[in-house]
């Protein structure tokens, strides 16, 4: 769970031995960096607030755009999602990232993270693109992280 960060005041300290209260190291198998959180056990989570992604960062989480997501099934099906925005296809804007929880709360996830978005959306099938991406190039681009499954 993020700490409970605000981009009204100054961020919390650095995670530490002693902090947060009752922190515990894990032994992860497997790790994802994004956000931010939109489901966490079941509930619509939606932590940019605390986890400092507001306009500020670029998430833009209260207005339509290009989204990418990923999320888990309670009996543990892997669901990818993306959406195109910037009518890129006229009047497709995207979504804000409430409208994003909601969705993959739609299709079962019982947890869910936002991965990148605007610019950076996009998710190859087969070596295909399923999106048009709206970067001012409309292609893809680099970009410093990726999300694989085969």
């Amino acid at each position: 769970m993020p700490a409970l960060n605000s981009s009204t005041r100054l961020p919390l300290p650095v995670p530490s031995k002693g902090f947060p209260k009752g922190a515990k190291v894990w032994t992860a198998e497997m790790g994802i960096g994004a956000g931010p959180i939109l489901i966490k056990d079941g509930t619509i989570r939606n932590s940019w607030v605390e986890e400092l992604l507001d306009v500020a960062s670029g998430i833009n989480p209260q207005t339509c755009q290009p989204r990418s997501a990923v999320g888990i099934t309670q009996d543990g099906k892997l669901i990818l999602f993306v959406c195109e925005g910037r009518e890129q296809t006229p009047d497709i804007s995207g979504m804000t990232l409430a409208q994003l929880a909601r969705l993959m709360k739609s299709f079962g996830c019982v947890d869910a993270l936002n991965l990148d978005g605007g610019g950076s959306s996009c998710m190859l099938i087969n070596g295909k693109e399923t999106i048009k991406p709206c970067n001012k190039y409309h292609q893809q681009r680099p970009v410093a992280t990726v999300l694989f499954a085969r």
